[in-house]
């Protein structure tokens, strides 16, 4: 973002001395907290995702989750990825079966 009042003759190198007062307007907006990040359609993953690539021309923009999957899917569940929390993959179901129960393999080996 161009500044108020540009400098006629800039520097070709960097100088040694700091300037003599900061920039009054910082050029670098703050990141995006997650509390104040939009959910969107995501093609990548065909679910909904509050990452920063979502698409410009697309208007649909939501507060949670489960409004942006209602929106996209009908349903308040889909596939996701938070990039709040992220994982390397988004999950549709776990691939981890649940534990056995002790009492269901007591195996017991004599020496």
């Amino acid at each position: 973002k161009p500044t108020r009042s540009p400098t006629r003759t800039p520097t070709r190198e960097p100088t040694d001395q700091p300037s003599l007062s900061p920039t009054l307007m910082p050029t670098t907006p703050s990141p995006t907290t997650c509390e104040e990040r939009k959910w969107h359609f995501s093609p990548q993953i065909n679910g909904c995702a509050n990452t920063d690539d979502m698409d410009p021309n697309d208007e649909m923009a939501f507060d949670s989750l489960a409004d942006c999957c209602e929106a996209e899917f009908g349903s308040e569940t889909c596939d996701s990825y938070d990039m709040c929390a992220p994982t390397a993959m988004p999950s549709v179901s776990p691939t981890t079966p649940s534990p056995t129960r002790c009492e269901e393999d007591r195996k017991w080996w004599f020496n």
